[in-house]
């Protein structure tokens, strides 16, 4: 059992590790989004998908081993996990920043696409009958002339 709880307390270690460096590339990514910096932005990405899957991994086990270990066991971790939990909603936070302003930009760009460009559609229905707006179809430019 006390191999259990060893290997618990290394697990919690590695993911306030792997949080801390998933905050910090995540502020890069960020940066790089903003200042449109689109080679870092795509090595980025892949270092942020490592650690989240590092981190998946580690908490698939760290899920397992408290299973197995009694509230007393655990007790003394749960400041810690405290502390875990905090950082992952830091980490949650700043996905949803990221991902707002993507969405932001997206919509932005495809309202000037469409005003530089008007489509003539029919109005496209759901099933439950409100209107969705369809979107842009693609420009082909012919530059030869």
């Amino acid at each position: 059992m006390d191999e259990l709880i060893k290997e618990y307390s290394t697990i919690l270690a590695e993911e306030e590790n792997l949080l801390d460096l998933l905050t910090e590339k995540q502020k890069m990514l960020r940066k790089a989004v903003t200042e449109k910096c689109w080679e870092d932005l795509v090595g980025l990405i892949n270092e942020v998908n490592l650690i989240s899957d590092s981190f998946h991994h580690f908490d698939i086990r760290r899920d397992e081993i408290q299973k197995q270990l009694k509230t007393t066991e655990l007790k003394p971790y749960f400041e810690r996990l405290g502390r875990l939990r905090t950082k992952l909603l830091k980490c949650k936070v700043e996905n949803q920043v990221i991902s707002n302003y993507v969405n932001v930009t997206r919509e932005f760009i495809a309202e000037v696409v469409e005003r530089a460009l008007p489509q003539t559609r029919n109005k496209n229905y759901t099933k439950y009958g409100t209107i969705t707006q369809p979107q842009t179809a693609s420009v082909l430019v012919d530059v030869r002339g």
